[in-house]
């Protein structure tokens, strides 16, 4: 059996666990009674998906190839 790489389909499935995985931890520590403004909290939970994201692709496709 051989594995045929793909990589666009890989990159996209480490974008997507690694912005997932960064709004599940948000969401197990969400306390509503600590947010002032909703905006900014969304906002910034949807920057870090990006972040998140990001990271996964840019680890995804500078990594060591092997």
């Amino acid at each position: 059996m051989t594995y045929e790489l793909k990589k666009a389909e890989e990159i996209g499935w480490a974008a997507l666990i690694g912005a997932g995985i960064f709004g599940l931890e948000m969401l197990v520590r969400f306390d509503a009674s600590t947010i002032t403004d909703w905006k900014a909290w969304a906002v910034a939970l949807g920057g870090g998906m990006l972040r998140a994201a990001a990271g996964a692709v840019l680890a995804k496709t500078t990594g060591p190839r092997g």
